[in-house]
């Protein structure tokens, strides 16, 4: 196996460096304590972007060399050790903006938590949590992947409840609840994928029946429902729009920035896992599907998954979009707009699987996106952090103006506003346009195959623009009332004495910034050299169709005029919802963007409501059964004290010598004739023992943690 690995991959030391720095950075800032502060934050400082430098270094050399890997070999479960580092392309680029995005964090947190409580602790778990986060990204298998994950999951719960308020602890409770289940679904599709894969690697066995049979539905509903729930798909995303405002603004970026795209990677992953038919199935699925058939020897299931995710993904992108369309408070506005963008990407996974082997368009505007989405919804955190550490207030309604007393702050800010809303020439408008194309050939290979989900993707295009126009419409609503509308006489005070933020702040946002300019005026150079290399490394691809997306031309009249239409639509919906501020005006009649829904209308709403129907249905069925168990359990006491008496007066004094000899003679055959017949058994089946004891123990855990809340 060694042999094998080592003549497709390369031993690096860097995999386990980039994940080791995070951790010693982390050892360091909790020795430093409250005593030695500054040192505390050089050494957040420093370790985030010693790791940067580390993770730079590992994507240059897989993009340039291939993969690598860095094994322990500690734990076998089928047919491979698990807990391995290994990093291909895909994941040495979602390592990259990863551990750039925490640089900017760490960077902006060094003078943001001058005011904050028990920050040695924030500083250790944000280190922590990166370390976990890069080593989901740093593994080929789904169970390593599945650690790292909750690991990331439950360390940064202490992120979330940092600030301690009311508010705080129930976001954190809702959220590592929705953790808790995620993480159950996603052990429980794991265990099934091994089953019908053969493998918990990313690549099934070749003759595997997850492979050559159908679809297997519940693996697949466990894997996606459990990646899901980080990824805040709905309707799995009630989480996020209280987590966000809750945790600091530095933890803000990063659940926003990264580790909800953990989930997204999950799920990419997990439709990839389907592009390695072997030929012989490939031509047996043909003859089976006939037109229906998917280009590149894929199953039409593939293809019906595929739809699948774009639906999601379309109710995602739309349903965030207008909660976050009537929100006042800045951060909760920009959680739903992060429910919305997941969207997105989402959307591009979809096209992928439903592509099959012409998806390189899919994928590279996902990934595009995912980049893109780090930056610029990053850098919205950290300017909104620089808002409160100022102003002391996050409702857009009662600020107004700060253009003119942070206008570093508001620069970035409009940045990544421009960004976001995809106004050419900035980074938003090339992975939207890469993804109108992807949904663009969905539709052309729909139609030309006759397939009955042609409606579908139209439906879905139709939608996608749609929701461009609600993104415009928010992010202008966001960036006029916080920055450019004359403050109000009752709020006025807020910014009265309102200054720039200060130097450390301004650095990690305006790095974000700049990566959003980036991406916008070099897609060819990111396309080239990032984008497009990684997707050609994914098995199943068309090698042409994959190559076509490195030329892809952006800037050209075709493309900057497809802005037109959503930029219509919100400015419309923006002039509708704020003509009475733009011209003085008395308002009559409702007020758009403060409009609210009945609560029996959220998704929320129900969890609950299902939750505690669920807790009175166990109540009612303790009623129930308590008098029986209380009688079954008095029967055996009762039992059981007559047997210890037996052996006690009877049975052991009437046991002689001999016959206590002979008992322990035969007691020692026994015991050996076990240990040789076992022990061969237990070596076989350690993989399987061994998950079996971290399962319950991961689940003592969460108990443990659900009790103490």
């Amino acid at each position: 196996m060694h042999e094998e690995k080592a003549a497709i991959l390369a031993f690096s030391a860097l995999p386990a460096v980039s994940v080791a720095l995070p951790v010693l950075g982390a050892a360091c800032a909790a020795a430093a304590g409250e005593a030695r502060s500054r040192l505390r934050n050089w050494a957040a400082v420093i370790s985030s972007g010693a790791t940067l430098v580390a993770v730079a270094a590992l994507l240059a050399r897989v993009l340039s060399q291939g993969p690598v890997y860095f094994n322990l070999d500690i734990m076998r479960i089928g047919d491979r050790f698990v807990g391995n580092l290994e990093v291909d392309a895909m994941g040495a680029f979602f390592a990259f903006f990863a551990s750039l995005l925490w640089f900017a964090a760490s960077m902006h947190a060094f003078r943001y938590m001058d005011h904050e409580h028990k920050r040695t602790r924030f500083y250790l778990f944000m280190l922590l949590t990166e370390a976990a986060t890069l080593g989901v990204f740093m593994v080929q298998d789904f169970f390593t992947l599945y650690l790292f994950f909750e690991a990331m999951g439950l360390l940064a719960y202490l992120l979330v409840i940092h600030s301690e308020t009311e508010r705080s602890r129930a976001a954190a409770t809702k959220y590592i609840c929705m953790t808790v289940v995620g993480g159950l679904s996603l052990v429980g599709g794991i265990f099934l994928y091994l089953g019908y894969a053969g493998t918990v690697a990313f690549r099934p066995l070749a003759e595997s029946a997850w492979l050559a049979g159908p679809f297997k539905v519940v693996a697949l509903v466990g894997l996606i429902a459990g990646f899901g729930v980080k990824a805040g798909m709905v309707p799995l995303h009630i989480w996020l729009p209280d987590a966000h405002p809750a945790a600091p603004s530095p933890a803000s970026a990063l659940l926003s920035g990264v580790m909800i795209k953990a989930g997204a990677y999950g799920i990419i992953r997990t439709l990839l896992s389907f592009f390695q038919q072997p030929a012989a199935h490939a031509g047996e699925a043909a003859e089976a599907h006939g037109a229906a058939h998917v280009a590149g020897g894929l199953a039409s299931d593939v293809q019906a998954l595929g739809m699948v995710v774009i639906l999601v993904a379309v109710a995602t992108m739309f349903i965030g979009m207008l909660l976050a369309l009537v929100q006042s408070d800045i951060k909760r506005t920009l959680a739903y707009s992060s429910v919305s963008q997941m969207g997105y990407i989402l959307f591009g996974a979809g096209c992928l699987a439903y592509l099959g082997a012409e998806g390189p368009m899919g994928m590279g505007g996902s990934l595009y996106h995912v980049l893109n989405h780090a930056f610029f919804k990053g850098c919205f955190f950290l300017a909104a952090g620089s808002i409160l550490f100022r102003a002391h207030e996050l409702d857009m309604f009662k600020l107004g103006g700060l253009w003119r007393r942070m206008p570093v702050t508001a620069f970035c800010w409009c940045v990544a506003a421009l960004g976001i809303m995809g106004i050419p020439p900035f980074g938003g408008f090339v992975s939207k346009t890469l993804l109108h194309h992807a949904i663009l050939e969905s539709h052309h290979l729909a139609e030309a195959g006759h397939l009955g989900t042609a409606g579908l993707v139209k439906f879905a295009e139709i939608m996608f623009i749609i929701t461009s126009g609600g993104t415009i419409c928010y992010i202008t609503k966001m960036t006029y009332y916080t920055f450019f509308r004359r403050p109000r006489g009752e709020h006025a005070h807020h910014v009265e004495h309102v200054r720039e933020a200060p130097s450390w702040m301004l650095a990690g946002t305006a790095l974000l910034a700049a990566g959003v300019l980036v991406n916008g005026l070099f897609p060819g150079l990111l396309l080239r050299r990032l984008v497009g290399p990684v997707v050609g490394t994914v098995p199943g691809f068309d090698a042409h169709v994959a190559a076509h997306l490195s030329e892809v031309p952006v800037y050209i009249w075709a493309n900057i005029k497809e802005i037109l239409v959503p930029l219509a639509i919100g400015l419309g919906l923006f002039l509708l919802g704020a003509w009475p501020d733009l011209l003085g005006a008395r308002r009559r009649g409702p007020d758009l963007f403060r409009f609210r829904l009945p609560r029996w209308m959220g998704v929320d709403y129900w969890y609950v409501r299902g939750a505690r129907g669920s807790l009175a249905l166990l109540f009612t069925g303790k009623r129930l059964y308590a008098p029986v168990k209380e009688g079954v359990v008095r029967e055996a006491r009762k039992g059981a004290a007559g047997v210890v008496r037996a052996v006690r007066d009877v049975i052991y004094p009437s046991l002689t010598t001999k016959p206590m000899q002979w008992v322990k003679a035969q007691s020692l055959r026994w015991y050996r004739e076990a240990r040789t017949g076992v022990l061969p058994r237990v070596r076989e089946y350690q993989g399987d023992l061994a998950v079996g004891a971290l399962v319950i123990a991961v689940s003592l855990t969460l108990f443990l943690i659900m009790r103490l809340l």
